[in-house]
């Protein structure tokens, strides 16, 4: 229910209330206000679609008098009465309500001032919003641009990363303590250790032996003067790649590797 239906079922209470005052009640209970209250907006209801029903029978969109006093026919009520009751004494009168002043509206906050409609657009459609909306936005504190505070700011940022990714091994991972019996306090990263150590040095690790030319790779327990076919990716398939003397840029040239070879372990 809106706030008008509910003031408008507020004005039929009060009515109701006053009508049992007329007659000669003291009190009433809500739940009989409420009933009568009901009765009365359900006859004023009937009374109003039987008028308006009237009037579109005679191809009338106004009501006129003629249509109410037929419609209260139809509900019974008889017509010769009404002046007679309208003219009661004793009656109660209710005062109209008092107008409330509308709260005053708040002014938005406006930046700059709002552009006027070009000729094409009707004057009727919304004003522009403000400028800052869709030309820019001024920031109201200049960047921080000196050097001395970015570099203290980079490595506290370097400082907290390199923290938060040690705690999370630390938790996640196996760790070690400075004191024997609580390995909660000064958690450290445990320390792998590896049967062959030296084996990691000598593996190589950034290159690949697939693109390295056939006649570079040789086998353990061949000569020195043996070779092989083209593999994948040897120089007789690189003919088809972007020659790298074309690039101007030199961070854009592919890395040149230095040759790999393998020497028999006697």
């Amino acid at each position: 229910m809106d706030s008008l239906s509910k003031s408008r079922r507020k004005a039929l209470k009060v009515s109701v209330a006053a009508l049992c005052t007329e007659v000669g009640f003291g009190v009433a209970e809500e739940s009989a206000i409420e009933t009568l209250t009901e009765m009365l907006q359900s006859l004023l209801t009937e009374i109003g679609k039987s008028s308006k029903a009237y009037t579109e029978l005679s191809g009338r969109t106004e009501v006129m008098v003629t249509d109410v006093l037929t419609a209260l026919i139809d509900q019974g009520i008889h017509i010769d009465s009404i002046p007679a009751y309208a003219n009661r004494g004793g009656k109660t009168v209710l005062i109209s309500p008092v107008q409330t002043a509308a709260p005053p509206i708040q002014k938005v906050l406006s930046a700059g001032e709002n552009q006027p409609h070009p000729a094409h657009i009707p004057e009727h459609l919304p004003p522009f919003p403000d400028p800052h909306t869709y030309i820019r936005t001024e920031s109201g504190t200049q960047p921080v641009s000196e050097y001395q505070l970015i570099r203290e700011k980079a490595a506290s940022y370097k400082r907290d990363t390199e923290r938060a990714l040690t705690r999370f091994v630390a938790k996640t991972g196996e760790t070690q303590s400075l004191f024997k019996d609580d390995n909660s306090l000064f958690p450290l990263i445990a320390v792998q250790t590896h049967a062959q150590p030296y084996l990691a040095a000598l593996l190589p690790k950034d290159q690949d032996l697939d693109t390295l030319e056939a006649s570079d790779i040789q086998g353990y327990g061949r000569q020195g003067s043996g070779s092989r076919p083209d593999l994948p990716g040897t120089r007789a398939q690189k003919s088809e790649t972007v020659d790298p003397e074309l690039i101007d840029n030199p961070y854009l040239q592919p890395v040149k590797l230095p040759k790999y070879k393998k020497y028999k372990i006697s």
